[in-house]
């Protein structure tokens, strides 16, 4: 047999052998072969683990870092017998979620070993971000006093999970607080800056002292945010942040009471004289409001302010009172309304000696009428323009002045231009609205303590977690 034949027999058996490779031999391998997946609770394929890491959706408890607390979990009071507990978590693992974690809250009173109270949850877990864990409001019964709380995960509830999915861009700004000693108000806004809507929103809001200890949490959630759209977010708290009394101003400031004593002060009744007698049992109250960080002073005025003042800036609080008390209508001519005389004294007085290097100026003005001195010959509506130009130079000197018209003879627009701004004017129809007017200007001239506000924010991946 030649050579060119052994080739050709060649050829033919390896295309013969080809062929059956190819018709029955690749059906088998398909057929017996188990390809390697990520639930065949196997180590195989790219996985560096059994079913995890790789190309696995689940990551290995080995590549995954542990989720760590931001300082104490904390107990706090919202109301009488009514507490709160929140936690803040930190997940530093940049492609890792969790979808349901599990938790327990074991709240206990002081000196004691046995929780009061036990609570069981589970959350959503985002990667790489922090995030608050909030449960309450709760009752606790009359008299019972909790002082600490723990918090643990159910590691067995631990499955991470991986996600490469961009994360909707939210921005929270603008925070506003207000009120922090008598009723907490936190005003903001969030913006979502994705291209497209984002849902399931959970904001927890958390305020801290300069020490880090938490004031106060609140919660609240957005169902939907299109894209693109800003929302306002508010959060409120039933009782104030601090215990009124000594102490609630953490910062100190100067503060001008300016008490209008002229003829119509005494329009609703001659003895005692009214409304006169009720505005000096508000500014009494309003007086109260403050700690030991706040000087007061009294001017009072009518057709001038009082020479000298009625009280210097000072912290004795028997002196204020007695000033306050002593506030009278003078009867030996008529008496009327030099709004810009009285702003004056007061603000000579705020930048006197007695003030105290770098701390907040205040000025509350109360009137129940309209500018009518002083008279200037030749200038129309001097009196108005008098008390502008001297709340002018009081503004100019740093001083935040407050307004309070009572009754429905006041100018209202001269007194919200006198006001550092509309928001500082106030308007009270009696004098049963006094109090509430003095509380709101103590709560903004009271500054407490609060280094830090945070709100984080969490997508959850379904309603199923708003609650």
């Amino acid at each position: 047999m030649n050579q060119w034949s052994i080739e050709r027999k060649r050829i033919i058996f390896s295309i013969v052998a080809l062929a059956l490779v190819t018709l029955i031999g690749a059906p088998l391998f398909f057929w017996l072969y188990d390809a390697p997946t990520c639930f065949d609770t196997k180590q195989n394929g790219d996985e560096t683990g059994i079913d995890c890491g790789g190309s696995c959706r689940l990551l290995c408890t080995a590549e995954s870092l542990p989720l760590v607390l931001n300082g104490d979990p904390r107990v706090l009071k919202v109301s009488e017998n009514t507490f709160e507990v929140v936690v803040s978590v930190n997940n530093t693992n940049t492609l890792g979620e969790i979808y349901r974690a599990g938790y327990t809250f074991k709240v206990y009173e002081a000196q004691n070993t046995i929780p009061i109270k036990v609570i069981e949850g589970d959350t959503f877990v985002p990667k790489g971000a922090t995030f608050a864990i909030f449960e309450g409001p709760f009752n606790l019964g009359e008299g019972v006093k909790p002082t600490r709380v723990t918090f643990e995960w159910k590691e067995d509830s631990l499955v991470w999970q991986k996600n490469v999915s961009p994360v909707p861009e939210l921005k929270v700004e603008g925070l506003n607080l207000s009120r922090e000693i008598t009723s907490p108000h936190l005003d903001a806004n969030i913006t979502n800056l994705s291209l497209e809507n984002v849902s399931n929103i959970d904001l927890i809001a958390i305020v801290s002292d300069e020490s880090g200890n938490i004031y106060a949490a609140s919660k609240t959630f957005i169902e939907t945010l299109p894209a693109g759209k800003t929302a306002p977010l508010v959060f409120t708290w039933p009782e104030p942040f601090r215990e009124t009394g000594n102490n609630i101003c953490d910062y100190p400031a100067d503060v001008s009471l300016v008490i209008d004593r002229s003829g119509s002060m005494n329009d609703l009744g001659l003895n005692p004289p009214q409304p006169l007698t009720d505005v000096k049992n508000t500014a009494l109250y309003f007086i109260s409001q403050f700690g030991k960080n706040i000087q007061h002073s009294l001017v009072s005025f009518a057709n001038e302010s009082s020479q000298p003042i009625d009280a210097t800036l000072g912290f004795n609080l028997i002196t204020i009172r007695q000033a306050v008390n002593d506030i009278s209508i003078a009867t030996t001519s008529a008496q009327n309304t030099n709004i810009g005389a009285g702003i004056l004294s007061a603000r000579e007085e705020l930048n006197s000696l007695r003030h105290r290097k770098g701390t907040d100026k205040a000025l509350v003005l109360l009137t129940d009428g309209v500018a009518t001195l002083p008279d200037k010959a030749g200038v129309k509506d001097y009196p108005k323009t008098h008390a502008l130009e001297s709340a002018e130079l009081a503004k100019k000197d740093g001083i935040s002045i407050y307004t309070i018209g009572l009754g429905k003879n006041v100018d209202v627009d001269l007194l919200k231009r006198i006001a550092t701004s509309t928001s500082e004017a106030y308007f009270a129809p009696s004098t049963n609205e006094l109090n509430d007017i003095y509380q709101q200007i103590a709560t903004k001239i009271c500054k407490i303590g609060l280094a830090k506000i945070n709100v984080y924010v969490r997508i959850f991946p379904d309603r199923s977690f708003l609650k």
